[in-house]
């Protein structure tokens, strides 16, 4: 069971959430309209260790333009330890590149907390959005599919020195999804699959001492997919 934090300002999606998060036996603890009451919210709930995840749209009142993705990049600086998921429309490739540290210098995965971008046609696929929120809760990355085909060219990088199939076993572990699955969707064995993992991380120059390596690897990888310029 978790407990969340919704921010939506279409009524109606709001309250279809809070209906399937329920149903799935999680708690939401409050559902507000616009980014200003989340940080509201946030600023009472998260210091009080009320919450165990965020969800919250991109666009919202009081602008309605990215004054939600705002208000999460300041509640992830401030409370750097809550998983947080941001729901998009459309496929926004600097609301994603912004959120998970892409736009210049170093990303930095503060605290090792989740981080989940996914596009609204994700909360139809009730079981695979459900998923997500676990993924993140866990600590994991999850960015919807569609997100990573739209970042898919890339400049060199650290990820040229990956083989095909560490390539595509790096994309899997993008989209959130665990060694089991990965091993069942490339028909590989998870022992394959986790000498796959481990040399991305090896050939990505991570090393066990900088945290959770698999958060950072995704966040390489996105890095890389990022169109130039």
């Amino acid at each position: 069971m978790m407990r969340i934090l919704l921010a939506e300002d279409a009524a109606l999606l709001r309250d279809g959430l809070v209906a399937l998060l329920e149903r799935a036996g999680h708690e939401v603890v409050t559902a507000v309209p616009t980014a200003t009451e989340l940080l509201a919210e946030a600023r009472t709930l998260l210091p009080a260790d009320a919450v165990d995840l965020v969800l919250t749209d991109v666009r919202m009142p009081p602008g309605n333009a990215d004054d939600g993705l705002r208000a999460a990049l300041r509640i992830r600086q401030d409370h750097p330890s809550v998983p947080l998921v941001v729901l998009s429309q459309y496929v926004e490739q600097r609301y994603a590149s912004t959120l998970l540290g892409l736009t210049g210098g170093e990303a930095r995965p503060a605290g090792g907390a989740g981080l989940g971008y996914l596009l609204k046609d994700r909360v139809s696929r009730v079981h695979d959005f459900l998923d997500a929120l676990e993924v993140v809760r866990g600590g994991g990355i999850v960015v919807d599919p569609q997100v990573v085909s739209a970042l898919m060219r890339q400049e060199s990088t650290a990820l040229d020195r990956l083989s095909g199939r560490e390539r595509e076993v790096l994309e899997l572990v993008s989209r959130g999804e665990t060694n089991d699955q990965i091993s069942a969707r490339l028909h590989l064995s998870r022992g394959a699959v986790v000498k796959h993992i481990s040399a991305v991380f090896d050939k990505l120059g991570l090393m066990e001492s900088e945290g959770n390596r698999r958060v950072l690897a995704v966040i390489e990888f996105l890095r890389g997919q990022r169109p130039p310029g």
